[in-house]
């Protein structure tokens, strides 16, 4: 404020509406244990990428929020933008996009040799990503709609559990995985003596790829079985919890 501004003020010269003197921030629901890293917003939606739980929907101001991450292998989203319908993110596993809100995604990364996306813009007829050791990219919007259709045809030609990453951990990790049909999928992580620790996934999945984040805030140091099921059968994974 300008000194004489402010002399005003006090002398009682000039008075500012309540208002602006008591405004103040008034925090709201945040998603995902309030780990938000950046925000989008796509007419009455709200959208917000945090650190390890993917993409969020709120629709009433923040009041409420709901996972949108069907399809987004990569939980840890950086970036977000919007062009018309389109909705882009930007996570450590490259650029993502959905056409319908969320409700599933798509990976668009033919050409980008760098994954770690931390900054998006929408300027004119482009897209713009900034990365993680690698520069600025540019690609063509209207290259996308024939981008989503590519990829909805390259589903996963095996049922695969990868190795977690980081492996050993403190205190989270990241599982992925591919399944080769639809249906119920279960991703459950074991202490050694076989006692349920966490429920990672357990609901139908169509064919794809995922990444889900197990965090180890309140597990003990040690070593921990994942064990992933399928109509497809069962596969286990082996990772070590270090604090």
């Amino acid at each position: 404020m300008r000194p004489f501004l402010q002399t005003f003020i006090l002398l009682g010269l000039i008075t500012l509406p309540s208002v602006i003197l008591n405004a103040q921030w008034i925090q709201t629901n945040g998603p995902y244990l309030g780990l938000i890293h950046c925000f989008a917003v796509s007419g009455t939606n709200l959208f917000a990428g945090t650190v390890g739980g993917g993409v969020f929907l709120s629709s009433n101001n923040g009041t409420s929020w709901t996972a949108v991450n069907s399809g987004l292998t990569n939980s840890y989203v950086f970036a977000l933008a919007t062009s018309g319908t389109n909705l882009f993110a930007g996570t450590d596993g490259g650029v993502f996009l959905s056409t319908n809100n969320g409700t599933s995604w798509s990976a668009v990364n033919s050409g980008l040799t760098y994954s770690d996306v931390y900054a998006l813009a929408t300027s004119g007829t482009n897209l713009f990503a900034g990365t993680y050791g690698g520069g600025v990219w540019r690609r063509p919007l209207s290259e996308f709609v024939t981008s989503v259709e590519e990829t909805a045809r390259q589903l996963p030609e095996i049922y695969a559990l990868a190795q977690n990453y980081p492996n050993p951990f403190n205190p989270s990790t990241r599982i992925s995985f591919s399944i080769t049909k639809e249906g119920p999928v279960s991703l459950q992580v074991y202490d050694v003596l076989g006692r349920e620790v966490a429920t990672l996934v357990n609901e139908n999945r169509k064919a794809g790829q995922y990444t889900e984040q197990f965090n180890g805030n309140q597990t003990a140091s040690g070593v921990y079985m994942y064990v992933l099921r399928s109509s497809e059968g069962q596969l286990v994974g082996r990772m070590m919890l270090l604090k």
